[in-house]
């Protein structure tokens, strides 16, 4: 019986795809630096307690990133957006409908303040507690 690659590589990418660490790359977190050390930190995707905390994880890593060790949360939003999912209509192979349905996507928006030292004034996260913490809980490598 002759192997057949593409349901070979079909598989292993379903494989590659579980995980909430399969859903922790570029394409769904966003930063943009909005002041001198002040950074605007967006996860979308999961659901929305685990989208929180992978938005929290990647404040830690802009954190330690820019070489600071603290992290104040200044301002914090979250929140969900429609998408539509294009499918296969089921009775005529390769034909594709417009709108059949539509997915339910979860973002956290976190305005975060970097810091060399734990602030004085409020509450700030240690940035390197927070990456080990919810590596730890998502099993994140």
């Amino acid at each position: 019986m002759p192997i057949n690659f593409s349901c070979i590589a079909i598989i292993i990418m379903i494989l590659c795809g579980c995980g909430a660490g399969s859903i922790y790359g570029p394409g769904y977190y966003s930063e943009t630096k909005v002041g001198a050390d002040v950074q605007r930190v967006t996860f979308r995707g999961g659901d929305h307690p685990m989208t929180g905390d992978l938005c929290l994880l990647r404040c830690a890593e802009v954190t330690l990133d820019s070489g600071n060790s603290f992290f104040q949360v200044v301002d914090s939003e979250s929140g969900s957006s429609i998408d539509q999912i294009p499918s296969v209509y089921p009775f005529h192979q390769h034909y594709h409908m417009d709108d059949p349905f539509l997915r339910d996507i979860a973002f956290v928006t976190k305005t975060i303040r970097l810091l060399k030292l734990e602030a004085v004034d409020g509450f700030s996260y240690n940035a390197k507690e927070v990456r080990h913490s919810m590596r730890q809980k998502y099993d994140i490598q």
